[in-house]
């Protein structure tokens, strides 16, 4: 009877230790779970609309994205034709406003699209980040729009590299000359168009590089054929110089 007590007892203190070991390795899960989705920055990536309104979004990070500046608070977005630009506020909290929305006023051919896409931005309450994607809540928790996030290409391979418009062979790095761009680093280009050169922000996203200047209205993209050529937003070919 002493040895059955006995043994019953260890068992008990046993079940509990495992029981206790077991709480504390999932809250210290949950715990860094939830400390990862709090910091989770959506700002300064680019995010590829794949759902809108419950229906899967056939695109790619190009044609079909939004993208967060936080040194303006501006958002760009697109949704395969106009580009559109909002004003946004956002906090640690969850909580994403956009509002004072502008486009350009291209002759869309799913123009339906576009209006429900930026319905869903105007009614955006809250955001969630999940597994590399990024939701869009409205007042009554209904999920608006979803977002992959597009990984960043290492951009070290156009680091002092220089670009210029095919056809063009005169190249002056400040006046005079062919349009051209050169990479000055992983994040900064020197663009020039016209008598103009002017210092730019650069992102490397999927087979694209985007880059805008501080007080330019939208981005500029470049389609990354290879490591010799690319194209601009209009179709022209820039090809690198002295390959």
């Amino acid at each position: 009877s002493v040895m059955k007590n006995t043994y019953t007892h260890l068992s008990t203190m046993l079940i509990l230790i495992c029981l206790f070991s077991f709480l504390i390795k999932n809250n210290k899960v949950f715990a860094q779970g939830n400390a990862m989705l709090s910091s989770k920055n959506i700002e300064n990536r680019r995010w590829q609309l794949i759902m809108l309104n419950g229906k899967k979004i056939k695109g790619s990070s190009y044609t079909h994205f939004l993208k967060l500046h936080d040194y303006d608070t501006t958002a760009d977005s697109k949704v395969a034709c106009n580009h559109l630009r909002y004003n946004y506020v956002l906090d640690n909290k969850g909580n994403l406003l956009f509002k004072n929305g502008t486009t350009t006023l291209m002759a869309c051919p799913n123009q339906e699209m576009e209006e429900i896409y930026r319905i869903a931005l105007s009614r955006t309450k809250r955001y969630v980040v999940n597994k590399q994607q990024l939701f869009l809540i409205g007042t009554d928790k209904k999920i608006l729009a979803i977002f992959q996030l597009v990984p960043n290409e290492n951009g070290q391979s156009f680091v002092g590299k220089t670009f210029i418009k095919e056809g063009n062979q005169s190249y002056d790095p400040i006046l005079g000359g062919a349009p051209f761009l050169r990479f000055e680093s992983n994040n900064k280009a020197s663009l020039k168009l016209g008598d103009i050169v002017e210092l730019m922000d650069v992102q490397y996203d999927d087979d694209h590089i985007s880059m805008r200047a501080k007080y330019q209205s939208h981005e500029i993209v470049y389609s990354i054929v290879n490591k010799n050529v690319l194209i601009d937003d209009y179709g022209v070919t820039w090809v690198l110089k002295n390959k």
